[in-house]
């Protein structure tokens, strides 16, 4: 969709007003605590894009690479196997936005739009009284390409710097300048959405980052890797792994910051804080090179997931906890919402409150990854002791029959199975066959009755460039005042 100019100039005008609103608020209360900071906390959801969970400190890496995080997780919950929906940036945002698999959504691939029959997050938290607040940065999570912005007093989405081939993104330190300015402004009673692009490639972290975890080269890259990850500079596997860390740091640094002000402002202990991934990265796994979106492989699907509940919430784990049942991402959603108190029971049945061991424990199906390609769907399926990859060709997805909760073996039979470590027999396959087979009639049934808009031309460079050029050139220009004014709540540079 591109917007007119007099379109863009009424987003703008609407932009502004809320951004001058924000500085009133500020103005008011000083930045300083609310009075019921005491019992109220902001929700803050964090997504990292393409952060492996096996590269935090936390979950066992040998390097530094995330003391912030880590030092989130021993105040709160880490979930040792969280899986996303699908290793694509907005369809596995979509899930977490909406507690729906990507079938139930519409968001199955890149630039498709949620509906807005979708009822997302941000929605239900405003109907409620909060406060809603998106700050993300990359190009895929513009408004224009997501749909995203559904529920958002805010949604700031000036993602302006081409980073490579027109792929533009925005530096964590500044997205994340604009959503503490956000925060401050709108006191505890809000909902934070923050995506940070770090540490998606290509890899290019900022000093100190890019020394401080440089590796030596060593063995050649194998296989091929995609065009926009090939740094003209490095030859070796360990350069860009090195580099890969370095960029997890950097978004960990980013991510302190945050931290910090929430201390400062005495909402840190009343806050609820969950930071997931929304996808891994292949690096070597079954010859798969600084890529993603092509798997669902535990590279690819396998994402960090840690939740800090608020310190006087009524039922919450304990603090520094480890949870190694299967959960995904669609969890989120439901969590968030008790949190915030709002009841809507059965919006979302695959989906658990994550704040619940009973619901975790007591999950129906386990929770799924998909992949759509040249026709055919493969899902991995979590089970609690190994995990079934199993690829349905495009002729048999539509059998009913297949999915109607019989033996097991039938639907063993249609796939091409196959079951990872930690149980190679089939009777860890077979069960998880039957557990999920409600949830795979569903993946395979359901149809959405609502148009899904597709913007599948802006994967072109050329269409990009143009689309930003007039973006950036119809915007209202912001008097000086105005402008001073955002410059010091950080919402301008």
């Amino acid at each position: 969709m591109t917007l007119m100019i007099g379109e863009r100039e009424e987003l703008m005008r609407t932009w502004k007003q809320c951004a001058v609103l924000a500085i009133a608020l500020a103005l008011a209360a000083g930045c300083s605590r609310s009075a019921t900071g005491a019992k109220d906390g902001p929700i803050v959801l964090i997504v990292v894009d393409t952060l492996r969970a096996d590269h935090l400190s936390c979950y066992g890496y040998s390097r530094p690479t995330s003391p912030a995080m880590c030092a989130l997780a021993e105040d709160g919950v880490r979930f040792e196997r969280a899986y996303t929906t699908r290793s694509l940036t907005t369809p596995a945002i979509a899930s977490m936005l909406t507690g729906l698999y990507p079938h139930r959504h519409g968001v199955t691939q890149l630039y498709y739009l949620l509906p807005p029959a979708a009822v997302t997050l941000p929605e239900h938290l405003r109907t409620a009284g909060w406060a809603t607040g998106g700050f993300v940065s990359s190009f895929v999570m513009m408004r224009d390409f997501s749909g995203f912005d559904q529920g958002f007093d805010v949604y700031d989405d000036d993602v302006r710097t081409p980073e490579l081939d027109e792929n533009y993104e925005r530096a964590g330190v500044t997205t994340m300048g604009r959503a503490i300015a956000w925060l401050r402004a709108n006191g505890p009673r809000a909902f934070l959405f923050v995506h940070l692009m770090e540490p998606h490639g290509p890899y290019k972290p900022p000093s100190p980052y890019l020394d401080r975890f440089a590796l030596p080269a060593t063995d050649r890259i194998p296989g091929a890797m995609p065009a926009y990850q090939r740094l003209p500079e490095l030859r070796s596997v360990d350069e860009y792994v090195g580099r890969y860390d370095g960029e997890i740091a950097a978004g960990d640094a980013v991510l302190a910051r945050l931290f910090a002000e929430l201390r400062e402002l005495d909402w840190y202990a009343a806050a609820t804080i969950i930071l997931v991934a929304d996808h891994g990265e292949s690096l070597g796994e079954e010859g798969r090179w600084f890529r993603h979106g092509g798997n669902v492989n535990d590279a690819e699907a396998h994402v960090p997931l840690i939740v800090k509940f608020p310190s006087a919430m009524h039922g919450a784990p304990t603090p520094g906890s480890l949870v190694s049942v299967p959960v995904s991402v669609i969890d989120i959603f439901p969590t968030v919402l008790r949190s915030a108190g709002v009841d809507i029971d059965g919006d979302t049945p695959a989906a658990v409150d994550l704040g619940s061991s009973e619901h975790v424990a007591a999950r129906s199906a386990p929770p799924f990854t998909e992949l759509e390609d040249a026709g055919n769907v493969t899902l991995a399926l979590h089970g609690e002791h190994c995990t079934v990859r199993s690829t349905f060709p495009a002729h048999a997805v539509g059998d009913g029959a297949v999915f109607t909760g019989g033996d097991p073996a039938i639907w063993l039979a249609l796939t091409r199975l196959r079951v990872d470590p930690s149980s190679a027999d089939m009777t860890c396959a077979k069960d998880i066959a039957g557990r999920a087979s409600s949830l795979l009639a569903d993946r395979f049934r359901y149809r959405l009755d609502v148009p899904i808009v597709v913007r599948q031309n802006m994967r072109d460079n050329a269409t990009r460039a143009r689309f930003m050029d007039q973006r950036l050139r119809t915007v209202v220009p912001l008097a000086a005042p105005e402008l001073e004014a955002l410059r010091q709540l950080g919402y301008a540079e």
